[in-house]
């Protein structure tokens, strides 16, 4: 799938998912869009990468996003120091 030339503020893309293109993450490489499976922000697919425009994009406990095709990833929200 190609979302980079969906660049519409209204975020729809093709294959029936939705890009929030104003409520995106930055991650070390291009921003991680949220995808919904509808156009009311309802239902939550995951999120597509900016970079490589792959949606195998993991999200770790403590909130860390890394999409496993090209690595872009964002650091954890959350962090805990008796985790280590």
């Amino acid at each position: 799938m190609d979302f980079r030339s969906h660049g519409a503020d209204d975020g729809s893309v093709e294959d029936g998912l939705y890009l929030a293109t104003d409520d995106h993450e930055q991650g070390s490489a291009g921003p991680l869009y949220p995808a919904y499976n509808d156009a009311d922000r309802t239902e939550r697919y995951g999120f597509v990468c900016g970079s490589c425009d792959s949606t195998a994009v993991q999200m770790g406990p403590m909130g860390r996003l890394e999409c496993t095709d090209c690595g872009n990833a964002r650091k954890p929200t959350r962090w805990d120091a008796a985790y280590l």
